[in-house]
């Protein structure tokens, strides 16, 4: 896997396309710096160690959907870098990551308000179709 750029429709490369699956455990620590959604991605900028071998593998988890105490369709959602065990500088970098998986409905304006692991505040989510 590791550090995997995909193109999307929208012309633009990601790092990470998020998946619905369970949360794991033991990922390396990591700091979220920042964090905005523009369109369909997230960037998310982080600082963390980086394996002395450089083979770090990043994955962007949603759990299941649920409705907030406003009754708003919600999600968890969490990175996860897994890496060999050593560990050497501390990098900052910025991950671009495919949402879209994560939407409530893949049709326009569909929202949701994603809860993102070690981000501070929530951030709301709103699908945006695109055209080839």
């Amino acid at each position: 896997m590791g550090l995997m750029k995909f193109e999307n429709p929208e012309n633009q490369f990601i790092n990470i396309r998020a998946t619905l699956s369970p949360f794991k455990e033991n990922s390396k620590p990591f700091r979220i710096i920042d964090a905005y959604i523009d369109g369909n991605l997230l960037y998310l900028q982080i600082e963390y160690r980086k394996s002395c071998s450089g083979t770090d593998y990043f994955e962007f988890f949603g759990g299941d959907l649920f409705l907030n105490e406003q009754g708003v369709e919600s999600r968890e959602a969490r990175l996860f870098i897994k890496g060999s065990g050593e560990s050497c500088s501390l990098i900052s970098e910025t991950k671009t990551i495919d949402i879209r998986p994560l939407a409530s409905l893949e049709q326009r304006d569909a929202m949701v308000l994603l809860y993102i692991g070690g981000w501070r505040t929530n951030m709301i989510y709103v699908f945006v179709p695109f055209t080839d």
